[in-house]
């Protein structure tokens, strides 16, 4: 007696393609949480070292001028201490924050970025002191 023919599958069930959409999702998840996080901190890291160079460049103007730091961060890139005005932004695009008297804290001049939330005085405000240390 002949057999039966066997039944060719051709396709996926829907139950299967079911569970690979929903492990691509849960790995697209988690692959979208640690880029997010990482890209926060290459922020913080970009305006730390942002802050150190237009820094540098104060106190090279300082001494240039007998002492005397630079009344804006404007005088920096008039004088040929920075390139232009982009370096005067931190990496979320805001202007960094600089005063030429000396900060409560005793240091010579004071300037930060106003960090992700782009406000003044928030606890997520970067600090030219307080970098690398």
């Amino acid at each position: 007696m002949p057999r039966p023919a066997r039944r060719i599958r051709r396709a996926f069930s829907l139950l299967e393609l079911t569970l690979v959409l929903a492990i691509i999702g849960v790995l697209m998840a988690v692959a979208a949480v640690n880029l997010l996080g990482t890209s926060d901190r290459a922020n913080v890291r970009a305006t730390e070292a942002t802050l150190s160079t237009v820094g540098a460049q104060i106190d090279a103007y300082a001494v240039s001028n007998q002492g005397t730091y630079p009344p804006t961060l404007q005088t920096l890139v008039a004088g040929g201490y920075l390139k232009d005005e982009r370096s005067l932004r931190d990496a979320w695009k805001i202007d960094l924050w600089y005063s030429p008297t000396a900060d409560t804290q005793g240091n010579k001049y004071t300037l930060f970025s106003a960090g992700k939330d782009k406000q003044h005085g928030t606890q997520d405000d970067i600090n030219y002191w307080l970098v690398g240390r």
